[in-house]
């Protein structure tokens, strides 16, 4: 069994969810937020780069790792109501505590690795109190990565609020159940910027289908956009 996963974004009309439109989807923000919550999910799901854009202190750069031994398997530092796990497959970022917040919600900190990382930076996270799952040797298993969060963590609702990697990741695994597609009314119109779902060299995926559930139109002519499979 794994969480029911919901990509919630704010994307531009032309699919991008980065860039400088931005700057033109401030009104739409709120709005977003306020899916967001009612969307009531336990677990929000970020990209490594996304969470160190967006959640305080999580930054990037490996910290300074002292390899030590580290009992196999995953590991659960705490119990949490609610938390911020991060596709993090090599272990790339830092953290300031093993708890994080944005926009006034806070959660307890889990990375998701693959199976191969350094063991010292498996050390590092156990000395911050950064909890951690193990999916995949070589490859990122989201799917599995989404089953341990639901038995470690009680996780039954995420919302995977990207960057396009994270998502498109999730969803070659088929582990995405319903979009909630905040559309600014913004045309990106540029080369480089990732769109709602990417995905890594070599990795293969099927088309999702999905019916539409709803439409709402939102101030500033944004609309949000509610598929499910």
């Amino acid at each position: 069994m794994r969480p029911h996963i919901i990509v919630h974004i704010l994307q531009s009309i032309d699919g991008r969810v980065a860039g400088n439109f931005f700057s033109q989807a401030y009104d739409l923000v709120s709005e977003y937020a306020a899916i967001r919550d009612e969307l009531d999910a336990d677990c929000i799901i970020y990209g490594a780069t996304t969470a160190a854009q967006v959640l305080a202190g999580v930054r990037a750069g490996r910290p300074t790792q002292v390899r030590r031994p580290v009992p196999a398997g995953d590991f659960v530092a705490q119990e949490a109501d609610f938390c911020f796990a991060i596709v993090d497959p090599e272990g790339t970022l830092r953290f300031d505590a093993a708890t994080t917040s944005r926009g006034g919600m806070q959660g307890h900190i889990i990375q998701l690795l693959r199976e191969d990382v350094n063991p010292g930076y498996l050390s590092y996270l156990r000395a911050v109190g950064v909890s951690y799952v193990l999916a995949g040797r070589g490859r990122f298993d989201a799917e599995l990565a989404a089953e341990r969060l639901q038995e470690h963590f009680g996780v039954a609702r995420a919302l995977l609020m990207g960057g396009g990697y994270a998502d498109g990741t999730f969803a070659a695994a088929e582990c995405v159940d319903e979009l909630s597609l905040v559309v600014a009314p913004v045309a990106e119109v540029a080369s480089g910027q990732p769109s709602l779902f990417e995905t890594v060299r070599g990795l293969s995926a099927q088309p999702l289908a999905f019916q539409l559930a709803e439409v709402r139109q939102l101030p500033s002519s944004g609309l949000w956009l509610h598929y499910v499979r």
